[in-house]
C-alpha cells in the first residue's frame, strides 16, 4: 500500500471463471488509471515474471454498473467515497481462492468488502461490523494498508500503526475480530513494528507454516505469529533502488517474494526470502504499473515446506477421528473426540499446500460429529484435515485419503 495515499470486474462471465485463477504466475493488482498516477481504484490482473497486463478487470471509469449487497444479503444503496466500489482508493486487498474472492478496503472507510469473482456482473458484498472499523481514518495511523489470507483459512488486516490487528472469516455468518496491537519481538532492537519511519504501509503474504509476513513500504520485513500477535524483525529488502517503496507484495510459483512500488514504474522485484536479496523480474528495461497492492493465494515455503509437514510429520491424533477412511463417495465425517469446546477454522489442503475446501464451525460438546462434503472438483490423494482456533494455541491434524 502507498504509505500516504494509500481488489470487480469484467464484462462477461468468462473473466471470472475459477479458471481464470488456476495460474499462479499471476496477481492481482491494485493500480491507476495510468501509469505513474496514484489514484488505487483500477483492478488489473498480471503476469508476475513479467509486470504485463494480462486484463483489467474493475475500472469505475468503464464499468459503472454495480450491484452492493450487505453481508445478509439484503441490497444496498451505493454509498462509498468517490462514487465507485473502490471509492478514492484501495488501501489493502487480498484474495480468497477458496470462495473465488478478492476482499478489500476502502482507504478511507470503515467496511471490510469483497468483490464476488464468481459473478459475470460486478457484485460487491459489504460488511460493515464494526470490529473492523481501526478508528478516524484522518489519522493515517488507523488506515488499513497490510491484508493477506494466512494458512489457516483466516483472513489478516493490519492498520498502519499496528495498533488494530484483525481476523476475519469468510463462511455464511463471517466474522470480524480485532485482535489488539501487534507486539514487538524481544530481538527487535529500535526497529517497532509501530515506528511511521520504518514499519507503516507495505503489504503481507501468509506461509506455510501460519505465519504473516509484512513488508513494510520501506522494505523491512517482519514475521507475525497470529496467535500470539508478535512481530519478529527480520531485516531489510536488499538490492532495492533508494526511490522504491514497497507497497505491493505476493508470492509467484517459485516461491520467491514479488514487491510492487507504489512510486515507480521501472520494474518489479523478486526477492529471496532467506537471504532477503532482491533483483529486477525482467534484466532489460521494462515499464509496469506502479501499484498500491498485489494479491494472490500463493504462500511462503508451500512447496519446500508442506510436503514433509503434511504427509510425514502428521502421524493422526486421537483429538479428532475422520471415517470412512479412505473416503470412497464425496462426503466423510469428522469427530472431535478430544477436541476442547470453541470455534474453530476447519481446513483441508491437498500435497502442494493448496486449501481445497475451509469452514468455520463451533465445538460445543466432546464426540460432536460433523459431516464434510467435498467439492466437485476433488480428485483422488491424500490431504491434510487441519483444525485451528479455539483457546488455545494447538492445531489438531488428520491426514485423508481420497480414492
Amino acid at each position: 500500500m502507498k504509505h500516504k495515499i494509500l481488489p470487480f470486474f469484467a464484462i462477461s462471465a468468462l473473466l471470472f471463471s475459477s479458471s481464470s485463477f488456476a495460474q499462479k504466475t499471476t496477481a492481482f493488482s491494485v493500480t491507476a488509471s495510468i501509469k505513474g498516477n496514484y489514484n488505487w481504484n483500477v483492478i488489473r490482473e498480471i503476469d508476475l515474471s513479467t509486470g504485463e497486463v494480462l486484463r483489467t478487470l474493475y475500472d469505475p471509469a468503464v464499468n459503472t454498473a454495480v450491484n452492493y449487497k450487505g453481508i445478509d444479503g439484503l441490497e444496498l444503496k451505493p454509498n462509498l467515497i468517490g462514487g465507485s466500489a473502490t471509492g478514492s482508493g484501495v488501501a489493502a486487498a487480498a484474495f480468497d481462492a477458496v470462495n473465488n474472492r478478492l476482499y478489500f478496503t476502502n482507504m478511507r472507510g470503515n467496511a471490510l468488502s469483497y468483490f464476488d469473482l464468481g459473478s459475470k456482473d460486478i457484485n460487491v458484498v459489504v460488511n460493515s461490523n464494526p470490529a473492523f472499523n481501526t478508528g478516524n481514518k484522518n489519522d493515517e495511523g488507523n488506515v488499513i494498508t497490510r491484508m493477506a489470507f494466512a494458512s489457516d483459512g483466516f483472513g489478516y488486516a493490519i492498520s498502519n500503526n499496528g495498533n488494530g490487528f484483525i481476523r476475519f472469516t469468510t463462511d455464511k455468518t463471517p466474522t470480524v475480530t480485532n485482535l489488539g496491537a501487534l507486539i514487538d519481538g524481544s530481538k527487535n532492537g529500535k526497529m517497532s513494528i509501530h515506528n511511521q519511519l520504518t514499519s507503516w504501509g507495505g503489504d503481507m503474504v501468509g506461509d506455510a507454516y501460519g505465519n504473516l509476513y509484512l513488508v513494510t513500504y520501506r522494505s523491512h520485513l517482519y514475521r507475525i505469529n497470529p496467535v500470539t500477535r508478535v512481530a519478529d524483525y527480520l531485516g531489510q529488502l536488499k538490492g532495492i533502488p533508494e526511490q522504491f517503496t514497497s507497497n505491493g507484495a505476493v508470492v509467484n510459483d517459485d516461491g520467491d517474494l514479488v514487491v510492487s512500488s507504489a512510486t515507480l514504474t521501472d520494474n518489479y522485484y523478486k526477492v529471496n526470502i532467506s537471504t532477503l536479496d532482491a533483483t529486477p523480474i525482467q534484466k532489460k528495461e521494462a515499464q509496469v504499473f506502479n501499484s498500491s497492492d498485489l494479491a494472490n493465494s500463493n504462500l511462503l515455503y508451500q512447496k519446500k515446506g508442506l510436503p514433509n509437514i503434511l504427509f510425514n510429520d502428521i502421524k493422526g491424533n486421537t483429538a479428532l477421528s475422520v471415517f470412512p477412511n479412505p473416503v470412497t463417495t464425496k462426503s466423510f465425517n469428522v469427530q472431535f473426540d478430544k477436541v476442547p469446546v470453541g470455534r474453530y477454522n476447519m481446513l483441508l489442503t491437498d500435497a502442494s499446500g493448496r486449501t481445497v475446501l475451509s469452514k468455520a464451525l463451533t465445538i460445543a460438546m466432546k464426540g460432536q460429529v460433523e459431516k464434510v462434503s467435498l467439492p466437485r472438483t476433488t480428485g483422488g490423494g491424500t490431504y491434510l484435515l487441519k483444525l485451528v482456533g479455539g483457546s488455545t494455541t494447538a492445531a489438531f491434524n488428520e491426514k485423508v485419503v481420497v480414492q
